[in-house]
């Protein structure tokens, strides 16, 4: 009975060994696809946290909802990221537009803190500080072409 039982571990051992291979060929290719996987989700993770330039169409239209801060912004952004009106021509208008709030914001900000202040000699720096910023409202308007409309929308949020 020796010789028998000796046969059928060996034909056991032999079973096993093929599933211990099958096993082996999943678990490295399982491996593989994780690794695949897991590049993919950094390439995309990357990619979303890189540098995005705004549109002009994506900027007239922030403008046009009203969203004059958020339109600065991508203003602002998009020149830090060398999108300048003399790389791109196409925005000359939303940046004229954005200029305009940006600069009537400060021209309210310093004409109102100029009637607050008790201060003469102060008084007297925040009014040339808003003629300043009057002069550049009045510069960005002329560039805002046929949308010169709008600026009277940006004028009504500061009245």
């Amino acid at each position: 009975m020796k010789k028998n039982s000796s046969k059928k571990r060996t034909l056991n051992t032999a079973k096993s060994s093929g599933t211990d291979k099958l096993f082996t060929v999943i678990i490295a290719l399982l491996s593989v696809v994780l690794v695949v996987l897991s590049i993919i989700t950094a390439v995309k993770i990357n990619e979303s946290h890189q540098d995005y330039i705004t549109t002009p169409n994506d900027i007239l239209r922030t403008v046009k909802n009203g969203y004059y801060p958020d339109a600065l912004e991508e203003m602002h952004d998009n020149i830090a990221l060398g999108e300048t009106e003399t790389k791109n021509p196409e925005y000359a208008l939303p940046y004229a537009l954005s200029d305009y709030y940006e600069a009537q914001s400060l021209y309210t900000a310093y004409s109102k803190a100029a009637k607050l202040t008790e201060d003469a000699e102060k008084a007297n720096e925040l009014d040339a500080a808003a003629a300043r910023y009057q002069q550049e409202m009045e510069s960005a308007r002329k560039r805002t072409g046929e949308l010169e409309f709008m600026t009277q929308d940006i004028d009504s949020v500061f009245e």
